[in-house]
């Protein structure tokens, strides 16, 4: 059968022609997703300077500088120090707060900043966050130096532009790491936190990249105009949908709890560095924060002058385009626009049929072929990064899946996926004709498109968007009667689709990993299934298959290649110190998969990895264990205020003292239900409970007040373990310049546990 799809335009200068315009699509969504370039500190006053704000970050970023720690001290003042000298009067939130959740509960005494900038008018305020405190395994210049220094240059351009008419509220949080401590502290107990119309949060999971407007609050049509007005809109509907099931938090998630409207952005690129202490000032990329402190700066002018007191409207589908910016619709159009691509579908198909162009069989058999090749694509491809793990044991020391080396991953991917649905499809033409074949992968797209429309809608653009043109296309193919008025609209159909999913997949890639290439490759491929006109064109080039093969080649051994450690490619390891007050038994533990060259020396006859009770308790992990030096390290006291029974109940107060004065502290009940407690005379639970625990920070020059309701006439014990941000002087030999701490689960820090037990 003759398909208006299928003609002999064979010369090989078309089809270059036709690989260099994709090449340039592609290159455009690209860019388009790429942050600005940096301004010069001799920019206007009155514009964000990237170069102006890395003198503050240099300041901020010198040091890791968790909450209770000296070093957060020393940002904190040098913060106040930096708002005072722009004409502000800063002043500090200093407040217990609790964060009970999720599944790490933690409490806490945080030291918020706040500045307030009055508006010409009366009416909501509009708020900025970012938090201030690091972990301890890293300085923390992009997560969240950055965005303290972007809010720092922000207000000093402020102060050259009109005067707003909203009041702008500043908060620099403390204790977010710990567990969005400053947040809560902010909504619970300071004034301020009660005429807010708005909050702005901004954070980093990486070190580079565009920054990416990822959640909203609900009803946010009025917040999505307000992001069509910066300079350089990023973010979809779609990344909302997708974070909103996942677990994690910002601060943005206790705002949106106390019912405050809000935008939360992110930067997420170069996740290899997140809280390690690769996130120092000079490998931040300078483009990121530029655009960060643009996104801020226009923000604050926009909602700076608008009405806060009602900012909910009806949902907005939204998301970036390419020269368009960012197109946004009402979540209600979704339906009518499902509904009218379908019966675009439908009216295809029918002069497909009536003009002897389209057999209905064999398209249905082209749709379950398309199926079939998209999940054994993407199988393909997990299949290959795990036996890439295997060749590259050490990949299982870095965070979540993410490597030095990842987008020459990537390009190998991309390639070979191209390579194999361009030979596979070359097959299936030989029976079913390209028109058929790409209609059944239209119908595949258009069943998508339904699925997203009713289950998750924030997702239908994704398959509308490429859908639609491609479709109109081929309608317009029915008429075209020259071969070159049919190319141009084969292309014209599928530069929408390219011009969208290039930065997507790329962004997809970036947010899950290789650990996750099946998934990111099944949008490839179900792309891949419109571009069947244009891709059989250029698989029948003679040069093209070879050279896509030796580009995937090419790009897996340059990965390879550079997948060793060095110094600016340090190997992430996991250790630290903990000692058993009790039995005065110290260990060296890690949580490594496997131990190298360094972690060795401190687990010389370990063979396998067990639970650690002396330590941790019956809900130990499992670790590396080997036996460490004994030190004269005071143990946290547990002191006994009261324990008595009271309405059959067992009641009792302690007072948890760290006489190391170390900055955190976990506290665990084990053997009995915990039935209700208190921490500093506030609830802290109020269910049942038989594995409870918590964690505190701040509590290194004061003593920590607990109260617990447990079930009477069972024993059971409290144990304490106080944890200081560094390990021990010993004479084993220091990490050495290729290597740095495991980001998470304690690495390098020295713990010491006591228990108190209770008949």
């Amino acid at each position: 059968m003759q398909s208006p799809l299928r003609y002999s335009l064979q010369p090989t200068a078309v089809s270059w022609a036709i690989m260099i315009v994709i090449l340039a699509l592609c290159w455009v969504g690209l860019k388009h997703a790429s942050p600005p370039f940096p301004r010069p500190a001799s920019s206007l006053v009155s514009e964000f300077s990237s170069a102006r704000a890395m003198r503050y970050l240099r300041s901020i970023a010198q040091k890791a500088h968790p909450t209770g720690t000296t070093e957060n001290d020393k940002v904190r003042n040098y913060l106040v120090t930096e708002l005072k000298a722009l004409g502000l009067e800063p002043q500090i939130q200093s407040a217990f707060a609790i964060n009970n959740q999720g599944k790490q509960r933690t409490v806490g005494y945080v030291n918020n900043i706040l500045v307030r900038i009055p508006g010409s008018h009366s009416g909501k305020a509009l708020l900025l966050a970012a938090h201030y405190d690091s972990t301890h395994t890293g300085p923390g210049a992009a997560d969240d130096g950055a965005s303290v220094a972007a809010i720092l240059e922000t207000l000093r351009a402020l102060k050259n532009l009109p005067r707003l008419q909203n009041d702008l509220i500043c908060l620099f949080s403390d204790g977010e790491e710990a567990g969005l401590l400053g947040a809560e502290a902010f909504v619970a107990e300071h004034p301020w936190a009660k005429g807010l119309g708005l909050a702005l949060n901004f954070e980093y999971r990486g070190n580079s990249g565009p920054v990416v407007m990822f959640e909203t609050s609900p009803k946010n049509g009025n917040l999505i105009k307000g992001l069509a007005n910066t300079p350089h809109p990023l973010g979809n509907s779609l990344m909302y949908e997708v974070y909103k099931r996942l677990p994690n938090d910002t601060d943005m998630s206790v705002f949106k709890r106390t019912g405050i409207a809000g935008m939360n952005y992110a930067a997420i690129e170069g996740y290899i560095s997140y809280h390690t202490q690769l996130d120092r000032p000079e490998l931040m990329q300078e483009a990121s924060l530029q655009h960060l402190g643009e996104t801020m700066l226009n923000l604050v002018q926009y909602f700076g002058h608008a009405d806060l007191d009602d900012l909910q409207t009806s949902d907005c589908i939204y998301f970036d385009f390419p020269v368009l910016g960012l197109v946004s619709y009402p979540v209600s159009w979704v339906r009518p626009l499902c509904i009218g691509l379908t019966a675009l579908f439908s009216a295809v198909l029918t002069l497909g049929i009536r003009r002897g162009q389209l057999r209905a069989k064999k398209m249905m058999a082209g749709a379950l072929v398309f199926i079939l090749l998209v999940v054994l694509l993407a199988l393909m491809c997990q299949l290959l990064w795990l036996f890439i793990l295997s060749l590259n044991p050490q990949y299982e020391t870095l965070l979540q899946g993410d490597t030095y080396n990842s987008y020459w991953y990537l390009l190998a991917f991309v390639t070979l996926v191209i390579t194999a649905f361009g030979v596979v499809q070359a097959r299936i033409i030989a029976w079913i004709s390209p028109l058929e074949f790409t209609c059944g992968a239209m119908s595949v797209w258009l069943l998508l498109l339904i699925a997203s429309s009713i289950a998750l809608p924030g997702a239908s653009f994704l398959f509308l968007w490429p859908l639609a043109p491609a479709l109109l296309a081929t309608a317009l193919l029915f008429w075209a009667d020259t071969r070159p008025v049919k190319l141009v609209i084969m292309i014209a159909g599928v530069s929408p689709g390219i011009l969208m999913l290039t930065p997507f997949i790329k962004a997809l890639f970036v947010g899950l990993t290789a650990n996750q290439i099946g998934l990111v490759m099944i949008f490839l491929t179900l792309f891949l299934g419109l571009l069947t006109p244009l891709l059989d064109l250029l698989m029948r080039t003679r040069l093209v298959p070879p050279a896509l093969v030796l580009t995937g080649i090419c790009s897996l051994l340059t990965a390879e290649f550079n997948a060793g450690f060095d110094a600016e490619h340090p190997r992430p390891n996991h250790l630290f110190y903990a000692q058993n007050a009790v039995t005065n038994h110290a260990f060296w533990l890690s949580r490594d998969t496997s131990l190298d060259e360094w972690t060795r020396t401190f687990f010389p006859s370990t063979s396998a990895k067990r639970h650690v009770p002396e330590i941790f308790g019956e809900q130990s992990q499992a670790y590396w264990v080997g036996t460490a030096p004994a030190l004269p390290l005071p143990a946290p006291t547990i002191t006994v205020l009261s324990d008595h029974i009271q309405s059959g109940n067992r009641e009792i107060s302690i007072q948890i003292t760290s006489l190391r004065h170390a900055p955190e502290l976990q506290l665990s009940v084990e053997g009995v239900r915990v039935l209700g407690s208190k921490i500093e005379n506030r609830i802290f639970s109020e269910n049942p409970d038989p594995a409870w625990k918590m964690k505190g920070v701040g509590f290194s020059e004061k003593p920590l007040n607990v109260a617990l309701t447990v079930e009477a006439n069972s024993p059971f014990k409290i144990r304490v373990i106080d944890f200081s941000y560094e390990l021990p002087n010993t004479p084993f030999p220091p990490r050495p310049p290729d290597m740095i701490p495991q980001p998470f689960g304690f690495s390098d820090t020295t713990a010491v546990t006591t228990q108190t037990n209770f008949n």
